[in-house]
């Protein structure tokens, strides 16, 4: 979990750019129910509907209602977010050198 939070904390996604900050009343962040939206396959959780009784929610708490209104946000620009992890994605992936002795073509 740790070495994940890193990784998202990498990708310089903020609060601001995941729907601003929240009302104080509020449990979770923006950002901490990104981060528990991208843990959903690892905790092999189908869906929303399948969160409440999940290892997820206990750890972190709230209810499948704080995903949908989250999802529901009309100020998160989702293009945005998707560039900037396909940037980083893209400078973390490195050629492999034994490619040219291949004898399929190049892309």
């Amino acid at each position: 979990m740790d070495t994940f939070t890193r990784l998202l904390e990498n990708l310089n996604l903020y609060n601001r750019s995941l729907g601003g900050l929240k009302s104080e009343n509020c449990q979770l962040t923006n950002l901490q129910v990104f981060q528990i939206l991208l843990l959903f396959p690892f905790f092999a959780i189908k869906g929303f509907s399948h969160y409440d009784g999940s290892a997820l929610c206990r750890m972190f708490g709230g209810k499948k209602d704080v995903l949908y209104s989250y999802l529901s946000q009309d100020n998160i620009n989702w293009r945005n977010v998707i560039y900037r992890i396909t940037n980083w994605l893209l400078t973390k992936v490195t050629v492999r050198q034994d490619h040219k002795k291949s004898l399929l073509p190049t892309p």
